[in-house]
């Protein structure tokens, strides 16, 4: 199925916005769509950050003018990065303050993002509360961030932004 037709689909069933339809089957950068929208910068609140067997594991919550919107994880293995750009990306990974999107594009990477899911759906209580949200099913998406034909990022982002435009 094509990613409109999900789209098509999904805002049948649950009335999603115009706004949240772009969200979903973009192919670009959210952290700009976000800014763009919300007229601010996106600050990254890192909820919990580990590295295990040299794969990078990250939960944030994304901000705009102090509105929780998206709460995203994302998994990176770093042996997908090539080795000259390792230990920058890695330093800025673990910064944890810095949007993913941002630290592709301090680092000059040529990336696609490929969708591998996109629904709405039921999310956790713990999730509801970091984004200040009392609605049961949310927006979500996940996809893969490539580079040289390797995936260097799974993504999975969570959105709480239709009861906020």
């Amino acid at each position: 199925m094509k990613i409109y037709e999900r789209i098509r689909e999904l805002s049948r069933k649950y009335g999603l916005r115009n706004e949240e339809k772009m969200i979903l089957g973009t192919d670009g950068s959210v952290t700009n769509l976000l800014e763009i929208l919300f007229e601010g910068d996106v600050i990254v609140k890192t909820i919990n950050q580990k590295i295990v067997d040299d794969v990078n594991y990250r939960t944030v919550i994304l901000e705009v003018n102090d509105i929780p919107l998206v709460y995203a994880t994302s998994k990176t293995p770093f042996k997908n990065i090539e080795h000259g750009l390792r230990e920058s990306i890695k330093r800025d990974l673990l910064s944890a303050d810095i949007p993913i999107g941002r630290i592709l594009k301090m680092h000059n990477l040529e990336t696609r993002r490929e969708i591998i899911d996109i629904d709405v759906k039921e999310v956790d209580k713990e999730v509801r509360k970091l984004l200040k949200t009392d609605r049961k099913i949310l927006p979500q998406r996940t996809y893969n961030i490539i580079h040289n034909n390797k995936i260097l990022m799974q993504i999975t982002e969570i959105f709480n932004v239709g009861e906020h435009l």
